[in-house]
């Protein structure tokens, strides 16, 4: 029977929110972030609508990254 079977897993993006002092960066090496914003993850477009969040995507967005880093970090 189908129904006996938890079908509300919680995402590890939840997880990682869950926990007291998450960053930015450590949410954004998640493999599946695009798809809980996409799904209109309620915790996580809370955490990026703070201000700092904001202001460090934008630097983020708007500036180059060094040159030295690793070229999948460096585009990710």
């Amino acid at each position: 029977m189908f129904w006996k079977f938890d079908l509300n897993t919680t995402s590890h993006v939840d997880k990682l929110l869950d926990k007291e002092n998450v960053t930015l960066h450590e949410l954004m090496d998640e493999d599946d972030i695009l798809q809980e914003c996409k799904a209109q993850n309620r915790k996580l477009l809370d955490f990026l609508c703070q201000q700092h969040c904001m202001e460090e995507l934008v630097n983020l967005i708007t500036h180059e990254p060094p040159v030295d880093m690793d070229e999948k970090v460096r585009f990710k």
